[in-house]
């Protein structure tokens, strides 16, 4: 990847939807498979050619981020920006805070989400982002249900399903209309000013935004300024997204300056189609929207995978998500020394491993123990006599003789003898010998700062 694009992910976020685990490991260092979750967008932007990326941290993660690349054997270096979240910022704020890490040399900042996984092609979505001179490029997936609907362990509660409502213009891939799932009622409007802009239009609850951006770099700057309009929005794709989407429709600006507000088009850098194709070195995309010499700058667009992108945002998500790595680890994290079961773990003779289960690097597999379809992070000791069942350990977990744990999350050690299932467990003083335990989860009393 050549300098004119910068990659910055946003890995602050707090995981409130994610019950105590959580608590005292942040939400972008959970365990998707045996590798944190930010690995998988680290080797998606590996892969695309970036040697460095930008991280958004919340304080005091920083230290346990930036070990990830060393431990991982990713070739990457990491700028890591560390913002406040005590009070709960939003993507848009984290981006303000860390507005003067963007540099001016680049033409795209690419901004990827941590609890992303994919396996798409960014090289694709740069391509057609600079061929067909947008201004901004949403990633855009199938919908996939399963996740939202599948169940986690803990007690049973009621998962509201919401759906992205994304429109297009027919056979153009021009981006007319976005709104998050969860912000609108049961009844979607389009303004006149949409209907007017396309012949015709493709209007679907069935794609999702993956919270995958490019974005010119003026047109960054220009959301993230204190004149704009969107200086009190505080979430990118929920405020800021469909604020730049509605602008691309709208005529210029007939007042001075000094008499209103900053617009787009105040800012926006306008290129030529030459320009493009000596630049980058690709074909120009035409479309009636432009002109024969200058493109509408302010123009968006999407790029749809039909293949495997899901963000591990929810509960539900990332429980689904590890069920599933088994099978999908080699797609979205392709071209590394990793595997789904490592050569270092120690896999005794007498224990028995399913072809669908993960086994982290350093862990002890003991003697007449069976695992059948879980997740054993890396450094666990699973003793003797124990059955694990559709489960995931995180790392460093030690399992005692004789448990049988059957679809449950587990994160610190299991000391005494017990019968978990359908159980979070995160507090190892919450577990007595010889109990059972279900659909519960076993927290820890206190949260350390």
């Amino acid at each position: 990847m050549q300098l004119e694009a910068q990659a910055i992910i946003l890995a602050a976020g707090p995981g409130m939807r994610m019950t105590t685990l959580t608590n005292h490991t942040p939400k972008c260092l959970l365990p998707l498979g045996t590798l944190p979750m930010i690995c998988y967008p680290l080797q998606l932007l590996q892969e695309a050619g970036f040697t460095e990326v930008t991280v958004v941290v919340s304080a005091g993660a920083e230290q346990s981020i930036s070990k990830v690349v060393e431990q991982y054997s990713l070739k990457l270096n990491l700028d890591i920006a560390t913002v406040n979240t005590s009070d709960d910022p939003g993507t848009a704020d984290s981006l303000r805070h860390i507005a003067g890490k963007i540099k001016k040399s680049v033409d795209d900042v690419l901004i990827i989400s941590s609890d992303l996984v994919t396996d798409v092609k960014l090289q694709s979505i740069m391509d057609q982002h600079r061929s067909r001179g947008s201004a901004l490029t949403m990633l855009t997936a199938n919908h996939q249900p399963e996740f939202l609907k599948a169940v986690p362990p803990g007690p049973k509660t009621k998962s509201t399903l919401s759906s992205d409502v994304i429109c297009t213009e027919s056979g153009t891939g021009r981006l007319m209309f976005a709104v998050a799932g969860g912000d609108y009622d049961e009844v979607v409007t389009l303004s006149s000013r949409v209907m007017k802009k396309a012949k015709s239009l493709d209007l679907s609850t069935s794609l999702t935004d993956a919270h995958l951006y490019v974005m010119k770099r003026w047109l960054l700057d220009y959301a993230l300024t204190k004149e704009s309009p969107c200086a009190e929005m505080g979430s990118l794709k929920a405020e800021i997204i469909p604020h730049i989407i509605s602008r691309q429709l709208m005529n210029p600006p007939t007042k001075e300056r000094n008499e209103r507000n900053l617009d787009i088009c105040d800012v926006m850098e306008e290129e030529e189609y030459n320009d493009l194709v000596t630049k980058y070195n690709s074909s120009v995309v035409l479309s009636r929207h432009h002109n024969s010499k200058v493109l509408d700058a302010r123009v968006c667009h999407v790029y749809h995978h039909p293949g495997y992108c899901i963000r591990a945002n929810t509960l539900n998500c990332y429980w689904e998500l590890n069920r599933k790595m088994h099978s999908l680890f080699n797609e979205v994290y392709p071209n590394s020394a990793w595997s789904v079961k490592h050569p270092s773990a120690d896999i005794q003779e007498k224990a028995q491993v399913s072809l669908d289960s993960m086994i982290g690097s350093g862990s002890v597999i003991c003697d007449k123990t069976n695992i059948t379809g879980s997740v054993v992070g890396n450094h666990c000791r699973i003793n003797s006599f124990t059955r694990l069942v559709n489960s995931v350990l995180s790392d460093h977990v030690t399992i005692a003789q004789g448990c049988v744990i059957e679809n449950s999350l587990i994160t610190t050690n299991i000391e005494r003898k017990c019968h978990i299932k359908n159980c979070v467990v995160t507090d190892p003083n919450r577990i007595e010998e010889n109990k059972t335990y279900a659909n519960e989860i076993l927290e820890a009393s206190q949260d350390f700062a």
